[in-house]
């Protein structure tokens, strides 16, 4: 009997065995599966080496359809693909692509399947894909997932961006917001739409010679999803009554909530390319007090320096404040004076809003808020740690591209910095900004972005830039009484992007409205120029028109350290554009055994573009200079190429047009006064500390910037122009 058992148990060990050999993965000693299905990948240039025209390599087709193919992998089971918006699995972790909310699609195609397509995405929208080889054998003998890459590893992730939309008519315009309500008005007519030549290859007019438009509907948007909407507004059916009266009044809502409105003919099966121009709308609030934020330092924050630094970190409260509804759009928050507080992350300006020091410290003595943009630790190649504010925000999953209406964001008697961040003369440059956008960011219009009476270090790359396809409007940009130094200084040339950098995209984009610069004073911090658009011509309507204003500044080694880095680097302007330069003071020095380079350009402005007048205004008038150089104490002497008054790439090549140089050619020149002054006339001690070939030659200390720029109390001072007529950034004046 024993025998009989012991030999069917032998017979039945080889059975268990092979059970196990299914349920359990073999692994060799480094933790790799020697029976893995290989990793197959998305076909791109970066791995077949045969540029993005070849047949077989991933791309968009007809503007927002995606068309993927991928290797093959023999005697697998079939391949997984997954999609998702950039903006969730840009981190490239897989806790992010493993996250269901993040994923638009996750799918599994047979082994012979190599290709796939994905149709009717969103338009101007970025998608990331990944993809895995599944084994016969079951999960734990798949391969390892291609695209879960964060964006420094350009190899281990593959996106792709859906084109612009088609020219779209904007056929609803919000108006009369209340706390509750808005008017959404309905402009249906084609015949006033302004069609640049294709609305009726992609929208339906109907006999009356109006577009036609079924539903009307008002959701939340995704940062306030909790947001009330009436059952009747999620998918409202447009009457002859709404279009006879030409507006819709829709009420019912939440106070200070956003909400996505969109208008859709039923008749175009694919959602969008059925519905019209998409809008948000913030319904108004009740302003409350400001909210002081005490300062209190997390004795446990996990965010490297943050003890150390005694900084209070503001991430959630920046976060919860754009989710909360009871908190309306202008809240004012006040931080203590001395104190240092801390972004750890990108924060997104997407309402608007007051930051400042409490007036009460200002008074007490105690001095600005410090707000660090991280900066407090080193990444492991040297560089800081960094982050920026991000204007707007990215899309959600499912979200509709709709424009971000954002009303002031103001900031006022703030310390700004990144205290360890790094330049070019460091070794390792760290590429943060003040205030920069996601590239797939939506499209976004501000109110107004002011800063007032606050101090900049270390941004380093930039100080304000604007990317991406979609459109940016910024109805002014104010920055008054500021101080910058120990910025800039990216590479070796100098450059990185200008203070002010447009990105020459969309036409109808415009940061450059009413763009103005007063009061403030730049100490060397080399970038590439003042202003730019990327030097872009394009076809600008009449509507868009710059208007610069940059009045009583201080220049002090304005981007010395290579030529061509221009205050207004704008080859191309929409016609009807204006520029004023006024009582700015432009001083070049160094000691006298410094031999750094004093490169100083001025204007690169060549002609006038887009559909708009060909008309310009150049105001420009009492602008000086000092210079350590004496050869060039002369009107004019301190331009090394660029010269306002030139008559070539420049206002005065302009002198024919209309209104032209308002103030006559003469005031194009920068003046030197009737007796010229060395800088160390002028100034108490306005040289760098440190010269040409030290690491940190473009950087001072606050003390000696302080101290060093006051006017000197002598005669020679006061009876100068430019102390009588006020030129110049005031507050170096005693």
């Amino acid at each position: 009997m024993k025998n009989k058992f012991l030999y069917t148990l032998l017979a039945l060990l080889p059975i268990f065995l092979y059970s196990c050999k299914d349920d359990e993965v073999i692994t060799n000693e480094d933790g790799t599966i020697p029976d893995r299905e290989f990793m197959t990948m998305f076909r791109k240039d970066h791995n077949t080496g045969k540029g993005d025209d070849e047949p077989y390599a991933c791309k968009v087709v007809d503007l927002n359809d995606i068309q993927l193919y991928w290797y093959g992998v023999k005697d697998c089971a079939g391949y997984q693909i997954r999609m998702a918006l950039q903006a969730n699995v840009s981190s490239g972790l897989a806790e992010d692509w493993d996250n269901p909310a993040h994923l638009l699609m996750d799918t599994i195609v047979g082994p012979d399947v190599l290709d796939l397509l994905v149709k009717d995405l969103e338009y101007s929208t970025s998608y990331r894909f990944a993809i895995r080889t599944l084994s016969p054998k079951g999960e734990g003998y798949h391969s390892k997932w291609y695209g879960y890459g964060d964006g420094r590893h350009w190899a281990d992730w593959f996106g792709l961006d859906t084109d612009l939309r088609y020219n779209t008519p904007d056929l609803v315009v919000i108006g009369n917001i209340t706390k509750t309500s808005f008017r959404l008005n309905l402009d249906l007519s084609y015949a006033t739409s302004g069609d640049p030549g294709d609305y009726k290859q992609h929208f339906e007019v109907d006999e009356d010679g109006n577009f036609v438009v079924h539903i009307i509907s008002v959701l939340p948007s995704p940062t306030n999803p909790s947001a009330q909407v009436p059952d009747k507004w999620k998918k409202y059916e447009v009457t002859a009554e709404d279009k006879a009266k030409g507006y819709i009044d829709i009420d019912g809502l939440d106070m200070n909530s956003v909400y996505v409105v969109n208008a859709e003919n039923k008749n175009i099966p694919i959602h969008v390319d059925a519905v019209y121009n998409t809008c948000t709308v913030r319904t108004d609030g009740e302003p409350g007090e400001p909210i002081f934020l005490e300062h209190s330092v997390n004795p446990d924050d996990t965010i490297p320096g943050a003890v150390k630094y005694q900084a209070m970190c503001l991430d959630k409260i920046l976060e919860d404040y754009t989710a909360d509804n009871t908190l309306t759009e202008g809240t004012i928050f006040e931080l203590e004076g001395g104190k240092i507080y801390y972004f750890a992350n990108n924060p997104s300006l997407c309402k608007g809003m007051t930051m400042r020091t409490r007036q009460s410290d200002l008074d007490a003595g105690k001095g600005n808020a410090k707000i660090y943009l991280n900066g407090m630790s080193k990444n492991p190649d040297g560089s800081g740690v960094s982050c920026n504010f991000m204007f707007g925000r990215q899309p959600q999953s499912g979200e509709s591209d709709a424009p971000i209406n954002v009303k002031s964001v103001i900031f006022e008697d703030i310390d700004f910095d990144s205290p360890e961040a790094t330049n070019y003369g460091d070794g390792k440059a760290t590429g943060n900004y003040f205030a920069n956008m996601y590239s797939n960011g939506m499209a976004v219009t501000f109110n107004s972005f002011e800063v007032r009476r606050c101090t900049f270090q270390h941004m380093v790359r930039g100080f304000i830039r604007v990317q991406g396809t979609k459109r940016k409007v910024f109805e002014k940009i104010l920055v008054e009484d500021c101080l910058f130094y120990n910025n800039g200084y990216y590479d070796n040339n100098g450059a990185g992007y200008a203070w002010i950098a447009g990105d020459g995209k969309d036409p109808k984009s415009n940061i450059f409205k009413d763009m103005i610069f007063r009061g403030n004073t730049f100490y060397d911090s080399p970038r590439t120029a003042l202003f730019s658009d990327n030097n872009k011509t394009l076809a600008w309507p009449p509507s868009v028109q710059y208007k610069i204003t940059l009045e009583n500044n201080t220049f002090v080694n304005f981007s010395t350290r290579s030529s061509g880095r221009y205050i207004f680097s704008l080859r191309y302007l929409p016609g009807g554009s204006q520029i004023v330069v006024k009582k700015n003071l432009f001083i070049q020095t160094k000691a006298v055994d410094d031999d750094r380079n004093l490169n100083f350009n001025g204007m690169d402005i060549r002609s006038l573009e887009g559909t708009g007048p060909k008309e310009i205004t150049f105001d420009i008038a009492d602008n000086y200079a000092v210079t350590c150089e004496e050869s060039k104490r002369k009107d004019d002497g301190i331009f090394t190429g660029g010269a306002f008054s030139a008559k070539k790439n420049s206002a005065g090549a302009f002198l024919d047009y209309l209104p032209g140089v308002i103030n006559g050619a003469e005031q194009l020149t920068v003046k030197v006064g009737s007796t010229p002054l060395a800088p160390t006339d002028l100034m108490v001690d306005p040289n760098p500390p440190y010269k040409n070939g030290d690491k940190d030659m473009h950087e001072t200390t606050t003390e000696k910037l302080m101290n060093g720029l006051r006017f000197k109390n002598t005669d020679q001072v006061r009876n100068h122009e430019i102390y009588k007529l006020g030129i110049g950034d005031p507050r170096w004046r005693q």
